[in-house]
């Protein structure tokens, strides 16, 4: 999942604009563009969206214990 992904789903342009939809500010969401959207953060919007957004589960990491 990706800050473009989000923009398409929610119709926006912006980071703000996005920043608003996910409840994050705009600084947020422009960390997000540079580095990826923290697997943590995918996992909320999957479940917001009703899985029409998926986490990409390849960002995950896996600790041993």
């Amino acid at each position: 999942m990706t800050v473009d992904d989000l923009k398409r789903f929610y119709k926006v342009k912006t980071l703000e604009e996005v920043g608003k939809r996910v409840g994050k500010s705009k600084g947020s969401i422009s960390l997000w563009n540079a580095n990826g959207i923290p697997p943590e953060q995918q996992a909320i919007i999957q479940i917001r969206t009703n899985n029409k957004l998926k986490a990409d589960l390849s960002t995950l990491t896996i600790e041993e214990a």
